[in-house]
């Protein structure tokens, strides 16, 4: 019988990061996109379980965990997470910021990563091509700017619909009411996080996507179909540069489609996680 789930705090400097584990067996941990918090991961926290040991977090500064962003690292948040829980070699899952952190956390400590899942986001130095920056400036720069006139005015409720509108029009009501209280519980840090030019959380030394693109950590790539075309584009591109990785995209997913496509999302997810560990071969049509 697996153990019943436990929580703590993990000390990190100048902070405290909080945690969530479940389960028994192979390790995977789950990132939340920056809007959200770990409970993003309510329908996979206990699902993965049945057969993994899961961890989920909430990331500086979000849900209930604490700390001066100024200096931190949040991949190594990351890693006293690990630490903490004695957790060597992991599955690591991340959407959007949360698959930055997991990219840079991969490109630093590659020995740590059984596999490497990432969700509607890439490395953070990977460069758009022409065509994709305009198609960015196409596809979300006015809703964005929008996001933050409201938020400036002080709007927060009609902020929020528009932060939904945006990264989660695919997700059932039932599901998008549930989502409205968690960003709204993070706000404030993710309208911070908006305004930055540079993401959250200090960068690392090392280079971040050529170090994936030339070693040989197993990577899913997973995008919405209803997520912003130009991220696609460059999570596509992103995935045929680099041996080890393999792009799928969910036909009815948007920017969080482990919420807006439960079924279709986690089927691929254990899939690629079964084949890693049983040495199946990886990825799939490239050997």
């Amino acid at each position: 019988m697996a153990p019943p789930p436990t929580q703590g705090m993990v000390p990190v400097p100048d902070g405290n990061i909080y945690f969530e584990r479940a389960g028994q067996g192979p390790a995977i941990v789950l990132i939340h996109s920056a809007f959200l918090d770990l409970r993003e991961w309510d329908p996979q926290f206990a699902a993965y379980a049945a057969h993994h040991t899961v961890v989920r977090y909430d990331v500086r500064g979000c849900g209930r965990s604490v700390g001066n962003r100024t200096n931190s690292s949040d991949s190594e948040d990351l890693e006293a997470v690990l630490n903490h829980l004695n957790l060597v070699e992991v599955f690591v899952l991340g959407n959007s910021d949360g698959a930055r952190i997991a990219c840079e956390f991969a490109a630093g400590l590659p020995d740590r990563i059984q596999g490497l899942i990432l969700v509607a986001g890439n490395p953070h130095d990977l460069e758009p091509t022409p065509e994709e920056e305009d198609r960015f400036i196409n596809a979300g720069a006015d809703r964005e700017r929008r996001l933050l006139e409201l938020a400036k005015a002080g709007r927060k409720a009609e902020a929020i619909e528009q932060i939904l509108d945006i990264w989660a029009p695919k997700v059932p009501p039932g599901e998008r009411q549930r989502l409205r209280a968690i960003t709204a519980d993070n706000y404030d840090h993710f309208i911070e996080f908006m305004s930055r030019d540079e993401p959250p959380g200090r960068r690392p030394g090392h280079p971040v996507a050529s170090t994936l693109r030339a070693g040989r950590v197993p990577i899913l790539s997973i995008a919405g179909a209803h997520d912003n075309p130009a991220l696609n584009m460059m999570m596509s591109r992103f995935a045929a540069e680099v041996p080890s990785a393999h792009y799928v995209e969910l036909s009815e997913g948007d920017h969080t489609p482990n919420l807006s496509t439960t079924q279709e999302f986690d089927r691929v997810v254990l899939d690629f996680m079964s084949r890693v560990e049983g040495d199946q071969g990886w990825p799939p049509g490239k050997h």
